[in-house]
Order: structure tokens, then C-alpha cells, then sequence
């Protein structure tokens, strides 16, 4: 799924060492599987204070741990590949700047696999497949059960304010696809948790948001509800909302790894881990 990433040359040199620690080069380092992630991503990836089974240490932040799907996915890879995993916490846009000055070697994060970014990094096959969603009050999404079909859509759109956070393909297909329908695209918010306070206050009417992600909200405020509409609304551009691992461009080798070890990872182990994550998140 999830982001896209813009101005990348405008990335200032702290964003590029926002992850901080060694460079994945260094020979200490050639055996780990160093993950950049934002641990504020629910149900993808979140921050915990205490340990459990669950949970991986975040190695730039003393005394915080992860968890999410990501992590337990990154678990699993590195068990079926033989690398340690380490969890570095990255702000969303020095991810791919961070990925290639190699202080990370490989970005779990709910990234989508896309054109624009296909420019600065390569991509393992998809860890994850979901579906673009709308999060909006419970009175409005008891309206519709059902998806909304693209004959719907314009009466359901037109005039109303759809927020995401910035700098994600979630914001972008607002401006790309909704407006055409008369929605209004608000200003994107700095992340997920801004966007769905929006909606509750009512500065908002809905947020885009990947699926497990609009559970996890859904299940943390009774007054939210997910509305479904048809994918063909959203063109093939942006209609497969599959996510991948971001590696360095030409790291073959680690890519041909992780797409193995991906391979012996089966849907339903995926699914079933994913709505563990999401039960979990609805606890924070």
C-alpha cells in the first residue's frame, strides 16, 4: 500500500540520518537485516514500552520495542533467511533517502510498489494485499452496507472534505481520482492518527485508509465505521494496493532472498497474522 514519497532531493541531512547507527556495509553488519519503519503505523507497525513475544527491540531508541505486522513478517524472514532483524524507527519521508545511504537495508513499512518510487529503490513481491477504504462517523458508514458502486460514488463524494496523511498513496489518489467526483481534498495531515481525529471532530467526512488500518481505528473508536467502495473508482493505478518490501537499488542478492523466503510465507499465515496485529492495535 501505502506512500508515496515526494521532493526526495529536498531531504535534508537530517532526515537522511534520522534512523541513525552504522551503515548496513559495515562488516559487523552484512548478516542483518536492518528495517526501517516509522513504529507508528497500526496495524502495520507501532511502538510498545515493554517487551513480549511479539515485539523486537527498536535498536535507535532505548527501551522501545515494535510490533505489528511488519514485525512479525519480518520475523519470519529473517528466520527462513538466516538474518538478524533490526528494527530502526525512521520518519516516513527519510525512509527511501536513509534506504539508499545504506544505514537500512530494506524498508517494511506498508509500502506500495510504485513508478515514482521504482526511480530510487527496488521492491521485493507483495508481504501484504489490501483494500483502499473510507473511515467516516458510524452514522454515516451504517448507511452503506455495501460497497459504493462508481454510479454512486459522485452522490456520496461531491462537496464532502477526504483527509490522509501526507505523502501517501492514500492522499494522493484524493486529488487523483475523488475530486473528479466533486470531492474536496483537505489539506494532508502529518499522520493516520491527525487524519482520523479530523474525521471525528468533523473537520473531515472521511479518511482514505488501507483496510487493516481503518479496522484498527475502528475497533479503538465506537463512534467510526468503514464504508466500501468499488476499486474500479480508483483506476488501475491505484486499485492494487499491494505493499513490498523498498530494498536498495541493484541489491539483488538480498532480494532474491527475501522474495524466497516470502514464497514459503502462505496467505493464510499472512492473514492470520494480520488480524492478530489488528486485534492487538485495538488494545493501545
Amino acid at each position: 500500500m501505502k506512500k508515496s514519497l515526494f521532493l526526495i532531493g529536498l531531504v535534508s541531512l537530517a532526515s537522511l540520518i534520522a534512523c541513525g547507527g552504522a551503515s548496513t556495509n559495515d562488516s559487523s553488519s552484512k548478516k542483518k537485516l536492518v528495517i526501517g519503519m516509522e513504529v507508528n503505523y497500526a496495524p502495520f507497525n507501532w511502538s510498545e514500552s515493554s517487551s513480549n513475544d511479539y515485539t523486537l527491540p527498536v535498536s535507535n531508541h532505548s527501551g522501545n520495542y515494535a510490533d505489528g505486522y511488519d514485525i512479525q513478517m519480518a520475523k519470519l524472514i529473517g528466520e527462513k533467511t538466516g538474518m538478524e532483524v533490526s528494527i530502526f524507527q525512521c520518519d516516513w519521508d527519510s525512509l527511501i533517502p536513509n534506504l539508499q545511504a545504506g544505514t537500512i537495508n530494506a524498508v517494511v513499512a506498508g509500502m506500495t510498489d510504485t513508478a515514482e518510487r521504482e526511480l530510487s529503490i527496488d521492491f521485493s513481491d507483495e508481504y501484504y494485499h489490501s483494500e483502499l477504504v473510507l473511515v467516516t462517523k458510524k452514522t454515516v458508514a451504517d448507511q452503506y452496507t455495501s460497497a459504493i458502486s462508481s454510479a454512486d460514488f459522485g452522490t456520496f463524494a461531491n462537496g464532502k472534505m477526504f483527509v490522509s496523511q501526507s505523502g501517501t498513496v492514500t492522499d494522493e489518489v484524493i486529488e487523483e481520482k475523488f475530486v473528479s467526483f466533486g470531492a474536496i481534498h483537505n489539506n494532508a495531515v502529518s499522520d493516520f492518527g491527525t487524519a482520523v481525529l479530523n474525521v471525528r471532530m468533523g473537520g473531515a467526512y472521511a479518511m482514505t485508509a488501507e483496510l487493516p488500518v481503518a479496522k484498527s481505528y475502528v475497533n479503538s473508536f465506537s463512534d467510526l465505521g468503514i464504508v466500501h467502495i468499488d476499486q474500479t473508482i480508483l483506476g488501475d493505478l491505484y486499485a492494487s494496493l499491494g505493499v513490498s518490501i523498498g530494498l536498495k537499488k541493484g541489491d539483488n542478492e538480498l532480494q532474491a532472498s527475501i522474495n524466497s523466503a516470502l514464497k514459503e510465507i502462505s496467505s493464510d499465515t499472512r492473514l492470520s497474522l494480520m488480524e492478530a496485529a489488528v486485534n492487538r492495535s485495538a488494545e493501545l
